[in-house]
């Protein structure tokens, strides 16, 4: 005798099935908006930075975040956006008057001992490479 399968069974099946169709059709029309979507591992050749740099950028808002069958995903357009912008690496330049401080906060700092031992020990000479 065979036995067929329970009604709820089938059901938990199907509604599984219609709930995974509505999020790839989501995905889809997410895709078309934003030009594309890419994982973090393709966004990070692209912007030639690492994966762990990508996630900072999502967590600070820089690239917009989508998330699709338990995968995540960044906007093609954040992507080529954030490129175009042509972003140094590195913390930018010191204002002139932080620069100012600084020396001034140096020159506090340096005492008379110092400069005497400066003045009196000569620079160490470069050795020629052949």
């Amino acid at each position: 005798m065979v036995t067929s399968s329970s009604p709820t069974h089938l059901s938990s099946k199907e509604s599984y099935a219609k709930g995974l169709l509505a999020e790839l059709r989501q995905m889809t029309l997410t895709s078309q908006q934003e030009d594309g979507l890419l994982n973090h591992a393709q966004a990070a050749v692209v912007l030639e930075v690492s994966t762990r740099r990508i996630s900072e950028l999502v967590e600070l808002g820089k690239l917009k975040r989508h998330d699709f069958l338990g995968r995540t995903y960044v906007s093609v357009k954040d992507v080529l956006a954030r490129r175009a912008a042509d972003v140094k690496a590195g913390r930018p330049a010191r204002s002139i008057g932080k620069r100012l401080a600084m020396a001034a906060k140096f020159v506090a700092k340096y005492d008379p001992v110092n400069a005497a031992v400066d003045v009196i020990t000569p620079e160490p000479k470069k050795k020629k490479s052949k």
